[in-house]
């Protein structure tokens, strides 16, 4: 058993098991593959394989970003409200997880389109993507403070979550690089990779939905206005410093994320080694997880983020600092992050359930499905206006677009300026802001085991 003191509301009377955990984990490799390759190569992909000019890439992203101003918290208050006998997230896992694995597989196509149909076709399959991503995230993210409401419970069930995926974006990233080594065409990598993950992430949320059936609920909550529901979320001051910590490092390892492909490509002038960074990244990452889930539970989730993410500040300005004759340093830095990384996976996670039962004991309502939905929209918005920025920053700076021969531009020191700070700089001072943010956390171990016993005393 993962904890045999559970101590909670009527969610986590049983504590809960491995089998459980590990089974309903697995539905974040579809929350964390096609996230992963989306983050490192969906600019690169517009501008060089696609072929628009930065500037323009950056407008899907942008606006298909935008919709999720209505799409998120749509799709979670209406997830608050769901009636069927398959429950009230099961239903949205089972229903849209297809739609989900058929528009990222369009996501990566080129069609003969000119500069103005390509953007069109990019800002709709995108849209569809997102709003069918939205409804299997926040479904399933939902279910999760369901399962266990216990403190240690949730930072070792987010903990097991994160192992998959970070383990989702290797898989993703390994078949990305092995499709390079035998396919020379980028086009194709990208195509052969969206069939294979569209495909494969369809059935991760099915085996969530099953292992979760006995927790989740057929009727929702007593009804309220999506007004009233959204201005109570919005007063829950807790909420809002997660969401800073959440907000600054999730965008801070986005904006990496996106740029560490140029970095390579241009800065370090080693385009084949781009994704090989990632998987060190990334590999040590789930290394790391323990960790981060050990600090948490000996100490305080505010602990592991200070560890993680103070960790993190250093070895970015190096990676800033060095040049292409150093790009063998680069696997090292890349392993040393590989501590934020975990703590960016882990910690912020597994602070929403707090959040949730917080809100839980002032107004006696529980809105999964509205919290994740504005944790949801908040991710995507800051990784979307970060994005965007960083491409009219590329443009501005003259990157130059690679030519239909395939040979790589020699780009102006303008652009291989913007780049070092976009992975140096940028994501340090956000970091710097996670850890301000982080220091306001007021969910103590303490205040939460209060909370959690009042809500079981509110249950007898």
């Amino acid at each position: 058993m993962l904890n045999s003191n559970s101590v909670g509301n009527r969610y986590d009377t049983v504590a809960l098991s491995r089998r459980t955990a590990w089974t309903f984990g697995a539905g974040d490799i579809t929350t964390s593959a096609p996230l992963a390759i989306v983050a490192f190569f969906q600019l690169f992909f517009l501008t060089d394989v696609a072929r628009l000019n930065p500037a323009l890439a950056a407008w899907p992203i942008l606006l298909g970003k935008l919709w999720d101003a209505f799409n998120d918290p749509l799709v979670g208050f209406l997830a608050d409200r769901v009636r069927s006998r398959h429950g009230r997230r099961r239903i949205l896992l089972m229903t849209a997880t297809a739609p989900v694995g058929v528009s990222f597989f369009l996501m990566w196509l080129v069609p003969p389109f000119g500069t103005a149909g390509l953007l069109v076709y990019y800002t709709i399959v995108y849209v569809v993507f997102d709003t069918a991503f939205t409804v299997v995230h926040i479904a399933y993210n939902s279910l999760t403070p369901a399962l266990t409401g216990d403190y240690d419970e949730q930072s070792t069930l987010h903990g097991v979550r994160m192992v998959y995926s970070i383990a989702g974006s290797l898989l993703a990233i390994i078949l990305g690089t092995v499709l390079q080594w035998i396919i020379p065409d980028l086009g194709r990598v990208f195509l052969l990779l969206g069939l294979a993950l569209g495909t494969l992430i369809i059935v991760p949320p099915l085996l969530a939905a099953r292992v979760a059936r006995d927790h989740d609920t057929a009727e929702p909550p007593a009804p309220t206005s999506a007004r009233d529901g959204l201005l109570q979320v919005l007063r829950n001051r807790p909420f809002w410093t997660v969401m800073g910590i959440y907000l600054t490092s999730w965008t801070a390892v986005s904006i990496i994320a996106a740029v560490l492909v140029y970095f390579a490509r241009y800065n370090l002038n080693v385009p084949e080694q781009a994704s090989y960074y990632v998987l060190v990244a990334q590999g040590v990452a789930i290394l790391f997880i323990p960790l981060v889930v050990l600090i948490a539970r000996r100490s305080d989730k505010r602990v592991a983020l200070f560890v993680g993410f103070g960790s993190m500040i250093p070895i970015l300005v190096a990676i800033g600092l060095t040049t292409g004759s150093g790009h063998l340093i680069v696997y090292v830095y890349a392993a040393l992050l590989g501590l934020g990384i975990a703590t960016a996976y882990v910690t912020p996670w597994s602070m929403i359930p707090d959040v949730i039962q917080w809100d839980q004991r002032v107004t006696g309502a529980r809105r999964e499905g509205s919290y994740y939905a504005i944790v949801s929209f908040f991710q995507k918005a800051g990784t979307a206006a970060a994005l965007w920025l960083m491409a009219q920053v590329l443009a501005a700076s003259g990157y130059v677009v690679p030519g239909s021969e395939g040979s790589l531009p020699v780009q102006p020191e303008s652009a291989l300026r913007a780049i070092r700070i976009f992975i140096s700089a940028v994501p340090s001072v956000l970091l710097v802001g996670s850890l301000i943010f982080a220091a306001a956390y007021p969910i103590t171990r303490d205040v939460q085991l209060e909370i959690a016993e009042e809500l079981e005393e509110q249950e007898v």
